[in-house]
């Protein structure tokens, strides 16, 4: 598994090195077809027991926790959630940057780090981990299935498209 080189997925799928591509809008092409899979929203997490306890957390309390990031293309300290911050001219304190969604939850249940990640994503680790709304504004996000338009009536990439669309409501309910 790798990171997609987000400038060339058009060309990949193109070239048929990619069959579909799930992203964000922003992440598309006007060359490509798009179908909106699920909407999302963010949520905060911590580990079960910390320290600052489980109630809603505040402004304040977000801003003076450390917080965990995770940047894809690795060694950035700020993300979104330091946009979204700095528009009301706050900021948060990032201690630790990964590359992967999947340490997250390992290194969120053995420290005393708060993240910021999708509702979808978190959930399946309810068991170690604490959830609730971010104490500020965040918009939801689109997540989309991509793919080229020379598949649009093969037959086989239909089937594969209606299951990964399939599989996508299913995982989002609950």
């Amino acid at each position: 598994f790798t990171v997609p080189n987000k400038p060339r997925i058009v060309e990949h799928l193109e070239q048929g090195d990619i069959d579909l591509f799930i992203g964000a809008a922003e992440d598309g092409s006007s060359g490509l077809i798009g179908q909106k899979l699920f909407e999302e929203e963010f949520v905060t997490a911590q580990r079960h027991g910390h320290p600052r306890g489980k109630g809603s957390i505040t402004l304040d309390e977000f801003c003076a926790l450390d917080h965990l990031l995770i940047s894809t293309s690795g060694g950035h300290f700020a993300g979104m959630i330091d946009d979204a911050l700095a528009e009301i001219s706050r900021s948060r304190n990032v201690t630790v940057s990964i590359q992967s969604y999947a340490l997250a939850p390992l290194v969120l249940e053995n420290s005393d780090l708060i993240c910021t990640l999708p509702r979808r994503f978190l959930r399946r680790f309810a068991q170690v981990l604490d959830l609730f709304e971010a104490p500020l504004e965040l918009s939801p996000f689109a997540m989309n299935l991509f793919w080229h338009p020379r598949m649009r009536s093969d037959p086989a990439h239909i089937w594969l498209r209606k299951l990964v669309i399939q599989s996508a409501r299913s995982g989002h309910e609950g």
